[in-house]
């Protein structure tokens, strides 16, 4: 038997384990070179395992029922949906309060019993488990990652076949459920092409079972629908959000315009009547699509796409309290680790050596480039302050380590 854990949680501290990227983990036992080649934005993957603990680490049906008994204020993040309908809890009871929440919980107890399927969406945001997971995951595939949760009572369907925007991992974690896949007319759709429902799908082109354990793989685009079988199914949608390279032009293109006035100006009055002025049109077109080429940067693009990257997920900042507490002690060797997760990037420039992470930057003499270089890639593995090459002293080298711990770049945990 192999169990999925999220990186970094204790059932995960052999190092063997801790260092096997997660994906590998997520896709096993197809290679990650097979993923990347013949399924990543192509076509669906099914994976059978039966091995219904796989996934015991990443989330439980004991899980979901504490997120549900626990919700509080957070019922806003939940909604139910039946055959396609979807309400979020907010909206199923009225007045303010605790007595307000208890009512929508209890409604929404109903709603499932009544067959609503109850879905919690980006719950890697309070729930720890979930939280490792998906920044281990965003930071080695370089994307955002969302996770939602979709409980479905017995013999029930939440969503009629439609397609997502992105692509989507699909993590059967309690029972099993029946999915239809009906292909993807439309090919890797963007934000802006959402899922017509008022459209027709196509016809189902595969029908299979997810079990307890299996795992599914959709690029965006497919169309698929789902039912639970005899007993509740409980899966977790791994949502992946990358850098398109639409998007990196979209903003390049943005700066442009705002800069350059040229873009900016109305076309010549009368160019929809006359033909003379709409050869002047096109010639002004031609001279704007060269003031395009000559400005876009592909560096300049790249640049702000990794830091695009870089700003992505929330700051995984467990256990930073008792670090910040136990600061005064940190040493040379002390043992530390960067952050699991955390995403970052080094400049040099102007005599400053820029360690950019957490939407924020963390400045030190240009010097010392290629000591902060090392701390930043020793990954989530443990070392000390001693162990960093280079001519910095001791009292360097605890000044280093201390500012990244206080930080929140390396944690004492």
């Amino acid at each position: 038997m192999t169990t999925f854990f999220p990186a970094g949680s204790l059932a995960t501290s052999s190092a063997s384990t801790a260092s096997t990227p997660e994906l590998e983990r997520l896709i096993r036992p197809v290679p990650v070179a097979d993923f990347w080649q013949e399924y990543w934005e192509r076509k669906p993957l099914v994976i059978h395992r039966e091995d219904p603990d796989y996934y015991a680490g990443l989330l439980t049906l004991d899980g979901i029922d504490q997120v549900l008994a626990l919700a509080g204020a957070d019922l806003n993040e939940i909604r139910v949906v039946v055959e396609g309908k979807e309400t979020p809890v907010s909206e199923l009871s009225s007045g303010r309060g605790r007595n307000a929440r208890s009512n929508a919980l209890e409604i929404l107890y109903e709603r499932y019993r009544s067959g609503s399927t109850i879905v919690v969406n980006a719950l890697q945001e309070r729930y720890e488990p979930l939280q490792r997971a998906a920044m281990a995951l965003g930071s080695e595939l370089g994307c955002r990652v969302q996770m939602n949760i979709y409980l479905t009572p017995p013999g029930s369907r939440g969503f009629l076949p439609h397609y997502d925007t992105h692509d989507v991992f699909i993590a059967q974690v309690h029972g099993s459920k029946a999915w239809r896949l009906a292909g993807a007319p439309h090919e890797l759709p963007m934000a802006n092409v959402p899922h017509d429902k008022t459209k027709t799908a196509p016809e189902t082109t595969q029908e299979f079972e997810l079990c307890c354990g299996d795992l599914l793989y959709l690029p965006r685009g497919t169309f698929h629908s789902g039912a639970a079988n005899q007993t509740a199914s409980l899966h977790v949608t791994i949502g992946l959000h990358p850098v398109l390279w639409a998007s990196a032009i979209q903003d390049e293109l943005t700066r442009i315009v705002g800069e350059d006035v040229r873009f900016r100006r109305a076309l010549p009055v009368g160019f929809a009547r006359d033909e003379a002025v709409r050869a002047v049109v096109q010639a002004g077109f031609a001279q704007l699509l060269d003031a395009l080429r000559e400005q876009m940067s592909p560096e300049a693009m790249t640049a702000d796409s990794v830091n695009r990257l870089t700003s992505m997920g929330l700051p995984p900042l467990r256990h930073h309290l008792q670090d910040l507490e136990d600061l005064p002690f940190v040493g040379t060797d002390t043992p530390v680790r960067r952050r699991p997760g955390v995403r970052w990037r080094l400049t040099v420039e102007d005599g400053v050596a820029g360690l950019h992470f957490h939407n924020k930057t963390v400045r030190f003499p240009a010097a010392v480039a290629d000591e902060v270089r090392f701390v930043a890639e020793q990954g989530d593995g443990w070392f000390t302050g001693e162990a960093i090459p280079g001519e910095l002293d001791q009292p360097g080298r605890k000044t280093l380590v201390r500012t990244l711990v206080s930080e929140g770049f390396l944690t004492l945990r």
